[in-house]
This record gives C-alpha cells, sequence and structure tokens, in this order.
C-alpha cells in the first residue's frame, strides 16, 4: 500500500458506532491513500462504506481513530469533494444552476470563475437545458447528475463517490466512468465506492470491507481471483443456487385476459404507450434518466391520472386495488419504527392478523433477504441504504398483490443481494405474478420475458407543465396526493414586471413596508385600502388569481375559528373585521412575494438589509442562510409527505373502507405525522451535512447572482419605508 508519508490521506484505527446500534458501523479501520490514486472501495450492505466514506468528508467524528487529509494545493480549489449515496439529500438550492454555483459561492470565487465553473459542470452532466429548472422536479437520475456536478464545481484534490452510477443508465454511466478516467489523469485522488466489479477493476486498488473492518486490501486482479465463496461472502458475487436459470427466466405463460393494461396513455416525456401485463410475466423497463419509468409504475399503480389514454385492471377492479409499487427512494417507504412492524403494514390493513399475519411478515423478510430473526426487531432508520431497500420491498411483497411494480430493485444493492431479487422476482413469476421493473443496467433485463425501453424527449421536462388534477370523489386521496407533489414543484412566476425586475434587497424592503404598514395601520380607510392593493399586487406578480383565491379559501375556515374565537374575547365586531382585513392583506403582499423572489433571492435580500449589523459583530450571513433554508425546507416537507402518502396509499393505508370511525381517522393521521417528523428531522440533518460539504462557513463569500439597483430602485428603498411610516401615524391620527 503507500507510505504514510506520501499519502495524501492516512486514516488510523478508525471506528464509529451509530447510536443504539448493536455493533461499530466502523471497526478499527486503518488505510492510506497516495495523491493521485484511484481506490475503489467495495463490501455487501451494511459492510460500513458509506459511514466510513462521510468519515473520511468530515461529515461524522470517529469514537476513536484518526483521519488526516493533506490540505489541497493548486490547481484544487479544496481538499475533499464528497457525492451522497441518495442524491436528493446533497441539494441545497431551488434550481440546478444556483445548486452548483451555492459551493463556489462560498469559497469566494470571482463572478467569472463560478460561471466557469458552473458552465462547465453542466456541459460535463448533460444538464444544458435544466439550467433554470427546480430541483424538486428532477427525477432521480437527474438529482444524481446534479449532486456530481455541485462536486465538480468545488474542483476537489480528494474524490468521495457513494455509489455514483447507482442510478445512472447504461449510456451515462459509460459517460461518467470516462470522466473519472480523465479525472485521474488531472492527478486528481478518488475513492470510489461500488458494488460493480467491472467498476473496481478499473481501480488502481481496492478495498473491500466486512462487518466494519478491512477484510482485503490490494490490486483488483487480486481481489477479483479470490475464491468464490470469499466473493459471495463479501457480496462481491452471487451464489450459485441464487442465480437465475437463463432458459427458465425467458419462460412465460401468457394465458386469459391481462391483470392490467394501459392503452395509449400520455403524461410528461410518455406518449402513446400501450401495453398490457399478464399473470406469470416479468416484464423490464429501460431508458435513460428522464424518459418517464417512475412515471409510468405510477401510472400502472393508480397513483397517478394520465393527461390522455386509460390504466385498467382485471374484474373492473381500480389499478390501484391490484397493484403493488416499491418505490425508488427506500427511505420514504419506511414509516414504523421496527422493520417486522413496518413489513406487517400492509397486510394488516388488509385485514390480515394473528399466525396468518406473521407467517406473512416473515415470509416476505426472508424472501427480500433480510432475514426474519436478524431484523425483525432492527430499527428501520439504522438499516443501511441497501437494507431499507429489502426492506421496501419485503413490505410490498408481504401485500400478495397481483401486479408488482419495483422501482430500481437493484439499485443500492450488493451483487449478491441482486443474485438473490433476480430469483425473488422469478418466483414471483411462478406464484402468478405479474412483475414490472425498471432496470439501468443491460445485466439486469436478462431475467424479464419482455423488456421496453423508453426514449427521453428531445426536450427535457422541467416539471413546470400543468398537471391535470384527478377527478370524483373516489380520488380524494389522489387529488391530495398532487397538492403535496404541487407544493414540492413551488410555484415561481417569471416575467419582467418592475416587480419581478427589483434586487432582492428592494423586494425584501417594500414587501415589509407592505407588511409593517399592514399590521400597523388603525382601522379605517387605511386598512380597507391595503386589503383593496393586495389583489392587485398579486395580479402585478404574475401570480393566477385562482391560484390565489384557492390557496386562500383554504385558510379561511381557520380564520373563521380564530374570528369566532376572538368574539367570544372581546364582543366587538368591528375587531373581527380589521383583523380579517389585516390577514387577506398579509396573505396576498406574502403570496406575491413568494411568486416573485426565489429562495436565494430571499437569502440575499436579508443579508443586505441586516448588514448594517455585522458592525455589532452580528453573523448576518448566518441568519440569512437560516431563513433562506426556512423557505427552502418549505417544499421539502411537501416532497417528504407525498412520498410517505405514495407508500401510504401503495399499501392500503388510505383506502376509505379502512376509515372506521374518528380513533381510526386519528390513527391514520398518526401515521402519516410521526414517519414525516422523523424523516424531517433525518432531512434537517442531511441538509445540515449537504451545506458543510459545500464549504459553507469559510469566512468567504461571493454570489452568483448580480443585480443592479438604478436610480428608481433607489429611491423606492427610501420612499416605501417612509410612505409605511406616514401611512401608520395619519391612519392612528
Amino acid at each position: 500500500m503507500t507510505d504514510g508519508k506520501d499519502a495524501l490521506l492516512a486514516v488510523s484505527g478508525l471506528s464509529y458506532r451509530y447510536p443504539s446500534a448493536a455493533r461499530p458501523a466502523v471497526d478499527g479501520v486503518s488505510f492510506t491513500v497516495a495523491a493521485g490514486e484511484y481506490v475503489a472501495l467495495l463490501g455487501a450492505n451494511g459492510s460500513g462504506k458509506s459511514t466510513l466514506a462521510r468519515l473520511v468528508a468530515g461529515l461524522l467524528s470517529p469514537d476513536s481513530g484518526s483521519v488526516s487529509l493533506s490540505p489541497a494545493k493548486e490547481p484544487f480549489r479544496v481538499p475533499v469533494g464528497m457525492v451522497f449515496q441518495s442524491p436528493g439529500d446533497q441539494i441545497v438550492a431551488e434550481s440546478v444552476e444556483l445548486d452548483i454555483a451555492f459551493g463556489p459561492e462560498n469559497l469566494g470565487l470571482s463572478r467569472s470563475d463560478m460561471e466557469s465553473a458552473v458552465s462547465s459542470a453542466i456541459a460535463q452532466f448533460g444538464l444544458d437545458g435544466l439550467r433554470a429548472s427546480p430541483t424538486a422536479a428532477l427525477p432521480t437520475g437527474r438529482k444524481q447528475h446534479l449532486a456530481l456536478a455541485s462536486v465538480d464545481a468545488l474542483s476537489p484534490a480528494f474524490l468521495v463517490l457513494d455509489e455514483p452510477t447507482s442510478m445512472l443508465g447504461e449510456s451515462a454511466r459509460k459517460s461518467f466512468l470516462g470522466y473519472l478516467d480523465r479525472l485521474r489523469d488531472s492527478g486528481i485522488t478518488i475513492l470510489h465506492i461500488t458494488h460493480d466489479l467491472d467498476e473496481a477493476a478499473r481501480a488502481d486498488r481496492a478495498i473491500a470491507l466486512e462487518d466494519g473492518r478491512v477484510a482485503f486490501d490490494g490490486e483488483p486482479e487480486a481481489l477479483l481471483s479470490l475464491p468464490a465463496g470469499d466473493l459471495v461472502r463479501l457480496g462481491l458475487a452471487s451464489a450459485p443456487e441464487a442465480l437465475p436459470n437463463p432458459r427458465r427466466a425467458a419462460e412465460s405463460a401468457v394465458s386469459g385476459e391481462p391483470a392490467l393494461s394501459c392503452r395509449d396513455i400520455a403524461y410528461g416525456p410518455l406518449s402513446g404507450v400501450s401495453l398490457d401485463l399478464y399473470p406469470g410475466t416479468v416484464t423490464a423497463i429501460s431508458g435513460e434518466s428522464g424518459s418517464g419509468k417512475t412515471l409510468l409504475l405510477e401510472l400502472l399503480a393508480g397513483l397517478r391520472t394520465p393527461d390522455s389514454g386509460t390504466v385498467t385492471a382485471s374484474g373492473g377492479l381500480s389499478p390501484r386495488s391490484r397493484a403493488a409499487l416499491a418505490v425508488q427512494e427506500s427511505e420514504s417507504s419506511l414509516f414504523a419504527e421496527f422493520v417486522a412492524d413496518d413489513v406487517a403494514w400492509g397486510p394488516k390493513n388488509a385485514g390480515l392478523a394473528g399466525d396468518s399475519l406473521r407467517g406473512r411478515v416473515r415470509e416476505s423478510m426472508n424472501l427480500a433477504g433480510l432475514p426474519f430473526e436478524a431484523f425483525a426487531d432492527r430499527r428501520t432508520f439504522s438499516l443501511s441504504g441497501g437494507e431499507r431497500r429489502k426492506a421496501a420491498l419485503a413490505g410490498i411483497i408481504a401485500m400478495d398483490a397481483p401486479v408488482v411494480l419495483l422501482d430500481e430493485p437493484f439499485s443500492a444493492l450488493d451483487a449478491r443481494s441482486r443474485g438473490q431479487f433476480s430469483a425473488l422476482i422469478l418466483a414471483l413469476k411462478d406464484a402468478g405474478k405479474a412483475v414490472v421493473f425498471t432496470a439501468t443496467r443491460d445485466n439486469e433485463r436478462d431475467i424479464a420475458d419482455r423488456n421496453i425501453r423508453l426514449t427521453a424527449p428531445a426536450e427535457p421536462d422541467t416539471g413546470r407543465a400543468a398537471r391535470k388534477e384527478p377527478d370524483g370523489p373516489v380520488d380524494r386521496e389522489l387529488r391530495a396526493l398532487e397538492r403535496l407533489r404541487a407544493g414540492e414543484a413551488g410555484y415561481r412566476t417569471e416575467s419582467s414586471s418592475p416587480v419581478h425586475r427589483l434586487t432582492p434587497l428592494g423586494k425584501f424592503v417594500v414587501f415589509l413596508s407592505l407588511a409593517a404598514v399592514t399590521l400597523a395601520a388603525g382601522s379605517g380607510p387605511a386598512l380597507w385600502l391595503l386589503a383593496a392593493l393586495s389583489p392587485g399586487l398579486v395580479l402585478f406578480a404574475r401570480l393566477p388569481f385562482g391560484r390565489f383565491l384557492k390557496g386562500l379559501a383554504r385558510v379561511v375556515p381557520w380564520l373563521a375559528l380564530l374570528g369566532l374565537v376572538q368574539y367570544l374575547f372581546f364582543r366587538d365586531i368591528s375587531y373581527i373585521i380589521d383583523f380579517t382585513l389585516r390577514f387577506a392583506a398579509l396573505y396576498g403582499y406574502l403570496s406575491a412575494f413568494v411568486a416573485v423572489t426565489s429562495h436565494t433571492e430571499i437569502m440575499y435580500g436579508i443579508e443586505d438589509f441586516f448588514s448594517p449589523l455585522r458592525l455589532l459583530g452580528v453573523p448576518v450571513r448566518d441568519l440569512s442562510l437560516v431563513a433562506g433554508i426556512v423557505f427552502r425546507f418549505i417544499p421539502l416537507l411537501y416532497g417528504e409527505a407525498a412520498r410517505i402518502a405514495t407508500a401510504r396509499l401503495v399499501r392500503g393505508g388510505s383506502a376509505p373502507s379502512r376509515r372506521r370511525g374518528l380513533i381510526d381517522a386519528v390513527g391514520s393521521a398518526a401515521s402519516l405525522f410521526v414517519p414525516l417528523m422523523l424523516r424531517t428531522l433525518t432531512r434537517s440533518e442531511r441538509l445540515a451535512e449537504a451545506i458543510h460539504a459545500r464549504y459553507y462557513g469559510t469566512g468567504k463569500n461571493s454570489r452568483f447572482l448580480l443585480w443592479k439597483s438604478g436610480v428608481a430602485e433607489r429611491i423606492l428603498l427610501i420612499a416605501a419605508p417612509v410612505a409605511a411610516a406616514i401611512i401608520i401615524v395619519l391612519s392612528r391620527l
């Protein structure tokens, strides 16, 4: 291995145990990495690879041992950059270009250097058509491209990659591996976590972990030549008995009516898609990121309503009652504390109980590769990424649905587990299920009877297209789900109106002045005038008035309740009128402000507004970042709620027939609220890590977005608060 004196990275006796875990995730690990060396890090799911990567990147503090990393030298900007295992956890800004620019901003780069870094990263990872797209609307594969681009823009000397190709299609994967080769040629040091031996073979050196300890450290060729049993034990090969028989995998028995059919469906990038799913068959769906693989599964599962075309199930039943979908982001599918309880959630909703329920859970967990005896009482949040994927699939298998839809079931799994899942899919086929799964690798499709390849549209879907809201009383859950998805995507108007052209400071001063005068103005004509101006500002901000009225209508019942409470205390109807006018005006002003101001602009505006406080030692930039995160977290909460609601729908948690009274309704709401709070805490931690990983707090900062304020705006900055003060005084007189 490497002489420690010449090492870029030196790891010595490193150990880390997660709270309440039975054993350390990393246990006494030591190794060194030389400058310019390309190291592949391998191991089975749960062997400690991701934890070790986070320790190396400085995102976790070890319980014992040390990590020593040499400082970056020219031409590199930072010592280490890390790409997380889950790309959604790495996104910190609301648009593609702003997310990529966040790191260079924290390094204090000049505007020209930032533009060069952002443009280069966008071109490198094929994000040209998505530069201004909202990050929340990106498919998972595109989010992985964005995560890679955001780290590339930092220009790190040492690159830590946690399974960066797990969600990339074959074409994108080949392109990325070529990119790594070019980085190595340029002198960048690479630690590449992977489950693929063909990727590991490209490295200079391979390290394999087993139960948190180094089990192998040497040349990739030596790793590949280990006995078959050792490779299986390390999760780098499938046991012979787990490998599917190619001849049997190709057999299919298509007879009778299809369990599920779709005809000429169109939605987003999908257009004119038709297919029939028969019992006892396996269908693989492939395509590059953005081609609509996940959307197609959600349409088949009845979780989205197509813009055109139909999805029908056998027996005249709804698709949702016939199909069970294992979603791609497995974390959001787990909302019980213990694994066995989570797997039992769906069949329990379907009425299964007692020994039958326990037997179903045991069988499903064993089939999914999570032995019941070892994992039944494990806490879901303590599972590794691959183990979470297995737990999510076990919960879907336990539903015993006629149609099983699996979104990227092989992603984040080691070779041993991939072999087990191939055998599992064939076992579901033998049981008469119609199985559909999406795949990113060519060899994953070998077990399918039929392969369908989707083509990504020439123009990428930016997520801004209007979607049809489901109709009919039976689809109230879907309407709620669509509202959550819309909240995740957010809504910001694009226009060249004067209010849009204001600088962040200008927007902040104007809207703060309006809010101040609305709250402080006395009763009478001034208050009525402010309430009347509010809808006008909404229209001026190009916010659809119908959208504004719908939002206002949702809070009217709460407003009426507050008014009633105040009347009971004060017995003054004029007080209630004043309260209602102030609230309606503030709601309009806030709606307009959010429609014309991005999260980044909010952060900039607050920083500029409070910049004089720097003279008193107040950390103004930190305060502005907190405010920006608050606004950023609102769509994140919508997204988490949407994913949890999706998992509940798939597993029968919101079916109208299941609601039998107030206690059941409260229990149903709690089953959404508790996991949402847990996921919120997890996302908060991940967001903090993502901000830290982009070198926030270095003491330097610059801005990617620049505005020039003219004479008119400078006058407005003075006139707005002065006018607000005059109105307040006159209304009080």
